[in-house]
């Protein structure tokens, strides 16, 4: 597998500028976490279909330039379990990506595992086993040894036939909507639960009436998860379940369930709303 390292900001400028011009790009990170706000971004594996770039985000320092690339809507960028990724990348350019494709996420629409690792992922769908060296390799060490650079290479090798393939069939289900719903959705919920941390519940249920709740939201969930053969997790969590019982009762059903995706809505809204009449929780 051949790549081609990238040392220097007059490179990367360079790089801009062709990645902008394409279609699709599969990207990945390597990246060291010291805490939960600071993270330190070692290395960006980029494959445009034709090549493999590895930016050394060590060597180059703070980028200046503006990578393009990263907010054109027009560029598809596909990763495996992107929450980190993105977190990373942003840490680095200061720029939040536009128009972004997760391989994991669309493995769970399409009924496979919520967690299912990069390398298990090629070897289900491709049938093309991933060597896992390297997994705990010092990333911000310099110089970095060759088997690091090949193994960051081949973390990115196989996104582009992924995505290709996953498409096709979330298509076919009538699904890509839901996934690129799913995408937005994730940054809205992730600070839409900080806001309401603080605040307590107006309406109680005792604990008993609580196990009852959560033990029939979740088996309803397990019901449409088989139905549509979408993964369980995906579907609703048994953790925001519990977060939805919590705004239920601090907002009221209605404002609680109005921030749903669409895909949610239209999957367990009707049933839903009977389990809260059940629990006399439609206030």
């Amino acid at each position: 597998m051949s790549f081609t390292l990238i040392e220097n900001s007059k490179d990367l400028d360079f790089l801009n500028e062709e990645l902008s011009n394409r279609d699709f790009l599969g990207i990945d990170t390597e990246f060291k976490r010291k805490s939960k706000e600071h993270i330190k971004l070692a290395l960006i594996q980029i494959n445009n279909g034709d090549e493999i770039f590895l930016i050394d985000c060590i060597a180059i320092g703070q980028y200046q330039g503006n990578c393009m690339f990263l907010k054109d809507s027009s560029v598809c960028k596909i990763f495996h379990s992107f929450r980190e990724d993105i977190e990373a990348i942003f840490s680095w350019t200061n720029q939040e990506l536009k128009n972004t494709f997760d391989t994991q996420l669309a493995n769970a629409f399409l009924g496979g595992s919520f967690s299912i690792s990069y390398q298990n992922l090629v070897e289900k769908m491709l049938d093309v086993k991933i060597d896992k060296f390297e997994t705990r390799s010092n990333w911000v060490r310099r110089p970095l040894r060759d088997a690091q650079l090949l193994y960051a290479a081949s973390d990115v090798e196989f996104l582009l036939d992924l995505h290709q393939k996953q498409l096709q069939e979330l298509e076919q289900l009538g699904r890509f909507s839901w996934l690129q719903e799913e995408l937005s959705y994730s940054k809205y919920k992730l600070e839409c639960i900080e806001n309401r941390k603080s605040i307590k519940s107006t309406h109680k249920l005792t604990k008993e009436q609580e196990k009852r709740f959560l033990t029939d939201f979740n088996l309803l969930v397990q019901s449409l998860s088989e139905s549509f053969k979408i993964n369980k997790t995906l579907v609703f969590s048994k953790k925001s379940q519990k977060e939805l019982l919590k705004f239920i009762l601090i907002e009221g059903a209605e404002s609680a369930l109005c921030n749903l995706t669409l895909w949610r809505k239209e999957l367990l809204l009707e049933k839903l709303l009977d389990l809260i009449k059940k629990y006399n929780l439609n206030f």
